[in-house]
Parts: C-alpha cells; sequence; structure tokens
C-alpha cells in the first residue's frame, strides 16, 4: 500500500516542468494565440467584477443613500461603453483563434510526424511505445490549449477574486472565510479523484485502440474478401463486443468513485457557502440591520463565485497534475533518443564500391531465438545476389539490418572497408532502392507513389512514364483520366483509381526503374505476379539495373539463375552458397528446392497443354 501511495506521489518539479514545456511549445508554434488569450483575460476578469459585482453594489447603495440620478447614469454608461468594447474585442479574438487553432494543430502534427519518422523501427513493435504515439498524437494539441487556459484561468481569478475578495472583507471578513470551504474540500479530495480520472481516460484510450481496429476491419479494402469469405467477421463482432463489455466495466470500476467525489463537492458548494451564506447576509442586512442592502446583495449574488474562484485556485495546481499526465505522453515520445540517429558532421558514402557482412547476429526484443546468426559474405559492386529460403529463414530481417532500420546485436556491416555506423545516415540509406514484400501505396498521385516524394517536375514525368512501361503497367495507368496525375485509392478521391494485387506491385517495382541509388534490393517484388509475367519482370529489372548491384528475395527459385551468387537461409544462418549451377551440382538442399518447383511448373504447363 505504502509503495502505491509513493508511486502516487505528484511530483511537483516534473509537473511544472510539463506544463512549461506545453506552454513554450503553444507559444512557438504561434505566439500571437497566446498573447491575445491573455489581453482577453485581463479584460474579461476587470469586465466580470465591474458589471456583475460592483455595479449591483454601487446602485443599490446609491440610491439608497441618495446619491444624484444622473451621477448614477454616468456611471452605468461608462460601464455599458466598457462592456460593449469589451465584448467586441473578445468576438475578433475568437474569430482570430478559430483561424489559428489548424495552425497550431499543424505545428504539433508536423513535429510528431517528423519525431515518428525518426524513432527506430522497432519503437512500432513495442505495444507500450505504440500506446504512448497515439496518446499523445490524440491529446497534443488540446493539451498545449489546456495548459494555456489553465495559466491564463488564473490570471483571470487573481484579478477578480482580489477586487471582489477586496469588496467583500470591506463588508465583512467573515464571509470570505465560508468562501475557504470548496478550496479545502478540492485539497482534501481532488487529487485522488483527479487521478481516477486520468486513470479512466488512459484505459478508455486503450481499449479504444481495440474496438477501432476492429471497427476497420469492417470497411477496409484490405480485409473485405476475408470477411465475407469466412467467419473471422464472427471473430471481429466478439471482440468488439468483448471491447464494448470491457468499457462498460471501465466505467462500473471508475464512474461512481467520480460521482461520488462530484456529489460530495456539490453538497459542500451548495449547501454550505451559498446557504449559509444567505442566511447570514438576510440575518446582518433584515435582524441587525448593520448592512446595506446593496451590500447584502453583493455579498449572496458575489459569495458562490468568489468560492468557485478560490476553489479553482486549488484546482490549479490539480489541473497542472492532470496537464501535466498528459503532457508527459509527449514528452516522453518528442525526448526519446534515437539509437539510429542522424548525424550531419559524419561523412557521406562516397561511389559504392563493397558490401561486407561480417558474423551478424540479431534478436528481435522478447524473442530468445536468433532472427539471424554469423551472417557474413560480400557484395561487390554491379554484382546480383540472390537470397533464397523459406519463410522465417531470416531473409528480411538481413534486408532491415542492411538498410540499418537495425543495428545487429553482433557482427558489423562494411561499406567500401567503413563500418556503416561512421556515415552519414540519410547518405547511407540514399545507396539503396528497395521494393519491400510489405509494400504500400499511399493515398496520392501515380506520380508520387513512383517517384516517393512531391514536387513533380516535367522531367520526372517522363521518367516515371518510362518506369511505369517497364514494369508492365504503363497501358492500364495511361487509360485513367488523369494518367499519372490520378489518385490511387479512393479513400480521399471518389474518382480514386483502384488497382489489383498484382497490379499495385507492379507499380512499386515502378519506383525501382525510376530510382537512380547505386544498391537495388527486391524483397519477394514479384509475389502477385505469375511465372511467366515474374520473368518478364526480372529481365526488365536487370536490364534496367545494368551496372547496379542488385540483391533480391525470392521463394521462386527460378529467379535464382540470373544471379551471379546464391546464399540459402535456413533458422538464420547461411547454409549453402555458390551460383545457381553450383548449388545444383551440389545437390543439397537448394537443389531439392529447384527440382520440387520445377516438376510443379512443368505439371502445371502440362496440365494446360
Amino acid at each position: 500500500m505504502k509503495k502505491e501511495e509513493k508511486k502516487k506521489r505528484i511530483n511537483w518539479k516534473r509537473t511544472f516542468q510539463n506544463n512549461a514545456f506545453m506552454l513554450r511549445l503553444l507559444i512557438k508554434a504561434c505566439p500571437g494565440v497566446f498573447i491575445l488569450n491573455l489581453i482577453c483575460t485581463v479584460l474579461s476578469a476587470i469586465r466580470s467584477f465591474l458589471v456583475g459585482t460592483y455595479l449591483y453594489m454601487y446602485a443599490l447603495n446609491a440610491l439608497q443613500e441618495g446619491v444624484a440620478l444622473k451621477t448614477i447614469l454616468i456611471t452605468l454608461v461608462g460601464l455599458i461603453i466598457f462592456t460593449v468594447s469589451e465584448m467586441l474585442f473578445q468576438n475578433i479574438a475568437a474569430c482570430y483563434f478559430n483561424v489559428k487553432y489548424p495552425v497550431v494543430n499543424a505545428y504539433f502534427q508536423s513535429m510528431m510526424q517528423k519525431k515518428a519518422v525518426e524513432v527506430d523501427l522497432a519503437c512500432y513493435e513495442n505495444a507500450e511505445f505504440f500506446d504512448t504515439y497515439i496518446k499523445a498524437s490524440d491529446e497534443a494539441t488540446n493539451r498545449a490549449y489546456a495548459v494555456m487556459n489553465n495559466f491564463v484561468n488564473v490570471i483571470w481569478v487573481l484579478i477578480n477574486v482580489g477586487a471582489t475578495g477586496a469588496l467583500i472583507i470591506a463588508i465583512d471578513p467573515v464571509f470570505i472565510l465560508i468562501a475557504l470551504a470548496p478550496f479545502l474540500c478540492t485539497i482534501l479530495i481532488g487529487k485522488k479523484r483527479n487521478r481516477i480520472r486520468y486513470d479512466y481516460d488512459m484505459r478508455n484510450k486503450e481499449v479504444g485502440r481495440q474496438r477501432d481496429y476492429v471497427r476497420r476491419t469492417f470497411y477496409l479494402k484490405d480485409f473485405s474478401k476475408e470477411m465475407r469469405l469466412s467467419e473471422m467477421w464472427k471473430v471481429m463482432y466478439g471482440r468488439m463486443r468483448s471491447s464494448v463489455a470491457e468499457l462498460k466495466d471501465i466505467v462500473h470500476k471508475y464512474g461512481y468513485k467520480v460521482m461520488f467525489f462530484r456529489y460530495l463537492y456539490d453538497v459542500i458548494y451548495n449547501v454550505l457557502v451559498y446557504s449559509g451564506t444567505v442566511l447570514l447576509a438576510s440575518f446582518k442586512t433584515l435582524v441587525l440591520k448593520n448592512m446595506l442592502i446593496g451590500d447584502c446583495f453583493v455579498v449572496i449574488n458575489s459569495i458562490t463565485q468568489v468560492a468557485g474562484n478560490i476553489n479553482y485556485m486549488g484546482n490549479v495546481f490539480l489541473k497542472l497534475d492532470e496537464n501535466s499526465l498528459y503532457a508527459e505522453n509527449l514528452r516522453k515520445f518528442l525526448e526519446y533518443e534515437v539509437r539510429i540517429a542522424e548525424d550531419e558532421n559524419a561523412p557521406a558514402v562516397s561511389s559504392f564500391e563493397r558490401l561486407e557482412l561480417k558474423n551478424l547476429t540479431f534478436s528481435y526484443e522478447n524473442q530468445k531465438a536468433p532472427a539471424l546468426a554469423n551472417v557474413s559474405f560480400t557484395v561487390n559492386v554491379g554484382e546480383k545476389i540472390a537470397i533464397v529460403g523459406h519463410n522465417g529463414a531470416g531473409k528480411t530481417t538481413l534486408i532491415k539490418l542492411l538498410q540499418r532500420l537495425y543495428d545487429p546485436d553482433k557482427g558489423e556491416i562494411l561499406v567500401n572497408g567503413e563500418n556503416i555506423k561512421t556515415y552519414r545516415l540519410s547518405s547511407y540509406r540514399a545507396l539503396f532502392g528497395t521494393v519491400f514484400q510489405d509494400y504500400c501505396l499511399f493515398a496520392t498521385t501515380v506520380a508520387e507513389n513512383v517517384m516517393m516524394r512531391g514536387n513533380i517536375t516535367d522531367e520526372d514525368r517522363v521518367t516515371v512514364k518510362d518506369a511505369l512501361q517497364k514494369a508492365g503497367i504503363c497501358e492500364k495507368i495511361e487509360q485513367l483520366p488523369n494518367g499519372i496525375d490520378s489518385t490511387v485509392t479512393r479513400e480521399f478521391d471518389k474518382e480514386g483509381a483502384m488497382f489489383s494485387g498484382g497490379e499495385a506491385q507492379k507499380i512499386s517495382i515502378a519506383r525501382i526503374f525510376a530510382g537512380k541509388q547505386e544498391i537495388v534490393i527486391m524483397d519477394e517484388p514479384t509475389s502477385a505476379l505469375d511465372p511467366i509475367a515474374e520473368q518478364e519482370m526480372y529481365r526488365n529489372m536487370f536490364e534496367a539495373c545494368e551496372g547496379k548491384t542488385v540483391i533480391f528475395i525470392s521463394h521462386r527459385l527460378s529467379s535464382a539463375t540470373m544471379a551471379d551468387r546464391v546464399y540459402l537461409f535456413e533458422n538464420g544462418q547461411i547454409i549453402e552458397e555458390g551460383s545457381h549451377r553450383e548449388l545444383l551440382a551440389l545437390n543439397g538442399k537448394y537443389a531439392d528446392m529447384w527440382h520440387k518447383q520445377a516438376d510443379t511448373y512443368l505439371d502445371k504447363e502440362e496440365v494446360t497443354a
């Protein structure tokens, strides 16, 4: 129990740092929002005191004491002019805030997206880190505004309570003591209520992410066929019901506690403060007759406002803590120390000559068996290397290490005799043009999907068309209404182009033809193509990659016949290596795989004939 209490104890230093961090980010995003909000707050606090408190007391007491009507009217007109001007200013400011909100949001999202690109690939395979990113992304902008509003509200309270409180103290100090009751209540129970609300929100987000995934499976194209041709929809429906049930349990676990604390506060606030003030003020005015009617009205009318504002000052610290809990997610994400980071001062890679792998060993997090173990080989400029083996043999992991998406646990990778860690990361990765097995097309134009960037020039357009031609998809693209400017998918464009799996894969392969990289890596680039289309594609690739270094992964060993050397992987190790002819002559596992696949293709051709 003591350990739990210690764990939940507020670290005020970190709390203030987190709030200051969020406020600095918002000011950096758009300083005008903060400055204008501060001005509006000061004017609003002054107007609230003058119109909501001082005006009633002045008018009633002036009439009771016989002040000249003209004097009263002049004061009223002055207050009306100030009020109208202040309200106009507030409305203008509101328009400004609406215009600038997307600017602030864009700043936060772009900041997070840049960081998301920098963080290590391993982070996205860590559920806890991914949850942190989702929570930070969902809350970033709104939480920054919450921090700012908390700050300016303190300014508002200080002005309003200072002026109103001074007025009430001048009337009778005992009423200020009554107004302190909710503040003491907040200090005593507010922290616990705050923690409960935070835990409730965090659990909702975690379960909500599961629910949202299930919801996507019912409408995204990726799942549409399987959902209709199997009973997976029942599994997903069951998951949805489980998520809803879990959300219901969360409400039961936390909702009643929040309700209790709210009820306790309402009783103290409404019964003790307001009712007590009405009784005491009425007694002093009607029975003791030592309080003017205007003073009585001010006390009754203002005491709940003062009590609420004093209570808010107690809540300020709790709000600081609440905002800090959310800001911590953002700081944790933004301050994550990238292991594989860009070093602008590191040297760029000169023209590629040789790639060496020395005793590479690598294991994924929380997996006992290594994905790669003591892998070594050399690739010289212009060579064509085939990596073959069954699923799970470590082939794709090797590709990730080559492009430094991960660093090996042991061993090293050398380019031109230097460890790749010594090179500038962007320069090293620029060596590679890659088509991954799990390629993806973005909801942008075909041209942008091929060039993998924006700002498409006329020269780029020629390159794109030539690449699509070599990939065997140009004719299909040219038939589209907007050609290479057609949007891929209909997610954001109802006239967007839809492609089959093979067509989409050809567009991804076109990236290789359009690129100028020195090393081409193809991870199962033709998995969605039939054997004849695959052979045609490989011929085009090798023609386009003349003089370039090519490393390709393929389950179909027919493509390995085009390679200078073949490496057969099994359980993360190289078990056979050599040319296609050498491996056949070895009559080992490669030869066995080759004959089985060749027999399969032969049977198909005979059946077709």
